[in-house]
């Protein structure tokens, strides 16, 4: 057990907004008593039933990427213990017929890739937090990949895996199918560390046959791009395509300013669309296989994109996005430098309800604006589309108020997430798409666990299940299954 306080302060926060600022104004409101870092299950289920016997909360931890306070130390009289997972990391098993590979929990994106680099395979799984966070991170969190389309979500990818837990521990052998019940696994993807702590995975990898290649377009317009994107997922002209990406104009025009640079490819590129008349555009972004059946895959959108009055860009934004692709979430530390807060949130929802979600929650965030101020600038872009429907992240900013003061900039921010979150509940979307609901989400899960009815039995059915494997409350207390808005916390 460490207790060192600079350790401390470090497993004290996750990476979301407030976190930053309340690091950044040395306003952290409390630490972890101590910080266990368990070598194999064994010391991991020994620490568990020591904290079951001595009353202390345990709070797992990956990479501490979480934006939704999924890793903060929670408040309260109970000690509490961070277990860092970093010990237990590295490729254990490779079952190459079978595509199988088992990893411990802890081992970062990178660690992933290296291992699997030697032998041709992939696991295909790169979110945005890639370079820090964990395995065990990504399925606890029912993350997603940018290349989606071809990897599908982490949970897809799971075969098996095991789960130590103050009052039990789960074992889910890798096979390739069962109808045996629920699929345990899904209990498990998603859990946040409310259940225990996942300290292997085996996960199903692929050839890595050829590196990925992206190209750009430019529709006419926001709703013409959805309906571009709706189709190409409906053909089979491009069912080669791993990553689709369509940016509003407000967030194309910070893309073409930041992303296509101010040499003379941008200029070309602007003389271009003016011919075209495409004059506030939105930015369409194709991921494929750089091989033969990329080509027909990018074919097909081509002609998609010709069709809706489009114009093809090729491969040079492209390349700039996937040499960047991993930088973005720094961004917040240069802003927050220059006095801006800014802050991300995604949700989805079928193909004809994506209309009044995306209205109500630009709305819901431009109604924080007090007297006198300019308006916010809300960026959205389309990720993550299937045949049903398809993911929406924003990104909004706002200048910090009272001089660079972090409580209060937390109060702000907390008056966008609460408004926007509220939006996305009416509005019948998902509570979160690929970042979890953590502690700042909690309290609005209940919109999608019911359908939007009177009825509780979808949080009741997890509380069972968390009763069940952490009778005492041991584990991450205040996520998940926590009503309580804690957003200011």
């Amino acid at each position: 057990m460490f207790k060192d306080d600079l350790d401390r302060v470090a497993h004290s926060r996750g990476q979301g907004t407030p976190d930053l600022l309340r690091l950044r104004s040395g306003s952290v409101r409390r630490l972890p008593d101590g910080i266990a870092r368990p070598a194999d299950e064994a010391e991991t289920a020994d620490l568990l039933r020591r904290a079951a016997e001595n009353g202390v909360r345990v709070v797992p931890w990956g990479g501490g990427t979480s934006v939704t306070g999924g890793v903060n130390t929670p408040p309260g009289d109970a000690p509490v213990v961070v277990a860092s997972l970093e010990r237990l990391s590295g490729l254990s098993q490779l079952d190459e017929s079978a595509g199988l590979a088992t990893f411990g929990a802890g081992t970062p994106g990178p660690v992933v890739e290296k291992a699997l680099d030697p032998h041709g395979l992939t696991l295909g799984h790169f979110p945005q937090s890639f370079e820090q966070s964990t395995l065990g991170g990504w399925i606890v969190t029912h993350s997603t990949g940018q290349e989606s389309l071809r990897y599908g979500r982490i949970a897809d990818r799971v075969a098996g895996l095991r789960l130590v837990a103050p009052g039990d521990r789960l074992v889910v052998p890798p096979l390739p199918a069962s109808s045996s019940g629920p699929d345990l696994r899904w209990w498990v993807a998603g859990s946040e560390g409310r259940f225990g702590i996942l300290t292997e995975a085996t996960v199903r990898v692929t050839p890595k046959r050829y590196e990925t290649r992206v190209e750009a377009a430019m529709l006419p317009s926001w709703w013409c791009g959805v309906d571009v994107a709706r189709g190409l997922m409906r053909n089979a002209d491009t069912a080669g395509l791993s990553m689709l990406r369509l940016s509003d104009e407000p967030e194309t025009e910070v893309a073409m300013t930041v992303g296509l640079g101010d040499g003379p490819f941008a200029a070309v590129v602007n003389a271009w669309l003016q011919l075209r008349r495409v004059r506030h555009g939105c930015l369409l972004l194709l991921g494929a296989e750089d091989s033969l059946d990329g080509d027909r895959a990018f074919d097909g959108a081509r002609a998609h994109v010709g069709e809706a009055g489009g114009v093809w860009l090729g491969r040079r934004p492209g390349r700039h996005w996937l040499r960047d692709r991993f930088r973005h979430p720094y961004l917040r530390d240069g802003l927050l430098d220059l006095g801006f807060v800014t802050d991300t949130l995604e949700t989805a929802a079928p193909w004809s309800q994506l209309p009044a979600l995306y209205d109500s929650v630009r709305a819901a965030l431009r109604e924080c604006v007090t007297v006198g101020e300019e308006e916010i600038p809300v960026l959205c872009h389309l990720s993550h589309p299937y045949e049903d429907g398809a993911s929406l992240y924003f990104t909004f900013f706002f200048g910090c108020p009272n001089d660079g003061d972090g409580e209060a900039a937390v109060y702000r921010w907390a008056d966008f997430k609460r408004r926007a979150s509220q939006a996305i509940a009416t509005a019948g979307g998902a509570t979160s798409h690929h970042h979890g609901i953590g502690r700042w989400h909690s309290p609005w899960s209940d919109a999608e666990w019911s359908g939007g009815e009177n009825a509780g039995g979808g949080r009741a059915m997890l509380e069972a299940v968390a009763q069940r494997l952490d009778p005492k409350g041991v584990m991450n207390p205040h996520v998940l299954l926590d009503p309580v808005d804690r957003l200011e916390d």
